[in-house]
């Protein structure tokens, strides 16, 4: 159960929250000053804390730098009236990771702190692979990530894009600064300036209240724009002129904001051949990918397919609070012999599907619901393998573990019990 400290000095306000929260399944602490609240961070452990930005005896940042001081490494989210966003941008600065404009919603809170809880879960939880290529790939992310530089991940759909450049992040300098993940594909080409570079209040209609914008909300930390491509023509002038002034306007505005922020962008599409189109700009590819890293495709790394799915399934089974031993012969040979076009992503979701769905102690074949050429083939074959081994073990067990014995019983020779006895490992 993950426990919330909520700092609050609105009495009705905290418990309110307070009850929501554990009504789905957490536990909260709530104290209204930021003395309280010193003390219970020292007296026990939480996974997060939700604080107001104003308290009685001071503001919740000064809280911030004290646990920065005391390398109390909690997850702090903001809660702050909308005329106080630029503090709570100051927050994210100290290492808020993130903020909610009051009056908070329920439902809005609920999965801010789930999405923060489970990324804290599972910043470490990732299998870095044994494959050559990935080996090769996070020594180069081992170079890049102080390096502070703009990197540009290419790579097919799937393959873990997004979890690359939160390594980089992790490994960087900026550790301790804000982080966004935003998706371009979800970027309305009427809103990207607001998007980007925020906006005052009134400045065209829907804008009740000041927004500070991406750029400056991440400021100091790290900005990693997914799909890269999807974004239009006039999105990517505005924001290669950011990038190359360091500085930007919200909209309605006249005062221009510097920023300080590592950009790592991410596509799957040939963007050479988008420029040749002229659906993307060159200029700004070159912006971006001051260090380009491909990130291979995970029929690349076969070596890695087993050992991941293995932590899949791990992760499947906690998550539906179920247990395996792990897969049999046919679904090993069966992830094995799968193309995965979707790579990564494609195995999580074929994994989870096949935790769902599995009734006995083995992940089978027909749970993974693979569609693979010459399957059957491959059926017969491993279950013939899987009978010879039966009888090899059984004529073992009767001949007490006599292998000249054994073999008489097979009616083969001793030569040949070896050879089968390393085949199916019985024996070294």
């Amino acid at each position: 159960m993950k426990t919330i400290l909520i700092i609050e000095d609105d009495i009705i306000f905290s418990r309110s929250i307070s009850n929501w929260l554990v009504k789905k399944g957490m536990e909260t602490a709530c104290v209204a000053t930021l003395s309280d609240a010193r003390k219970a961070i020292g007296q026990r452990e939480f996974d997060l804390v939700l604080a107001d930005l104003r308290l009685p005896d001071g503001n919740s940042t000064s809280l911030l730098e004290w646990m920065n001081a005391k390398y109390y490494s909690v997850p702090f989210v903001i809660m702050t009236s909308y005329g106080q966003v630029e503090n709570a941008v100051t927050a994210m600065k100290l290492g808020a990771v993130n903020y909610l404009c009051k009056p908070v919603q329920p439902d809005k809170l609920l999965a801010l702190i789930t999405e923060v809880l489970d990324r804290d879960n599972h910043k470490e939880e990732f299998y870095r692979g044994e494959s050559p290529k990935a080996h090769e790939m996070y020594r180069l992310i081992e170079m890049i990530a102080c390096a502070d530089i703009s990197v540009l991940l290419r790579g097919a759909s799937g393959t873990g894009k997004e979890h690359i450049a939160a390594e980089i992040y992790a490994r960087s300098h900026r550790k301790n600064k804000p982080y966004l993940a935003i998706d371009c594909g979800a970027i309305s080409d009427e809103l990207a300036a607001s998007e980007f570079f925020g906006h005052r209040k009134g400045a065209f209609t829907g804008a009740d209240s000041d927004k500070p914008g991406l750029f400056r909300a991440v400021d100091g930390g790290t900005l990693f724009l997914d799909e890269i491509g999807n974004l239009s023509n006039r999105t990517q002038m505005l924001l290669l002129r950011a990038l190359q002034e360091r500085r930007c306007k919200p909209v309605g505005s006249m005062k221009e904001y510097s920023f300080d922020i590592r950009l790592v962008a991410a596509t799957n599409e040939n963007l050479e051949k988008a420029i040749e189109e002229g659906r993307f700009r060159e200029d700004l590819l070159h912006r971006l990918n001051e260090f380009t890293l491909r990130i291979p495709t995970l029929a690349e790394c076969r070596e890695d397919i087993l050992p991941l799915a293995g932590f899949f399934l791990k992760l499947a089974c906690a998550k539906a609070r179920k247990s395996f031993r792990g897969f049999d012969r046919l679904a090993q040979a069966a992830l094995l012999e799968y193309p995965w076009t979707g790579n990564i992503r494609e195995l999580k979701n074929a994994i989870g599907r096949a935790v769902l769905i599995c009734r006995k102690e083995w992940i089978s074949a027909s749970d993974l619901n693979l569609d693979i050429p010459f399957q059957k083939e491959e059926e017969t074959r491993l279950g013939e393998e899987e009978k010879e081994r039966t009888l090899l073990l059984q004529a073992l067990e009767k001949a007490g573990d006599n292998r000249s014995k054994a073999a008489r019983l097979l009616n083969i020779s001793r030569t040949t019990l070896y050879e089968k006895l390393k085949k199916y490992h019985i024996a070294d």
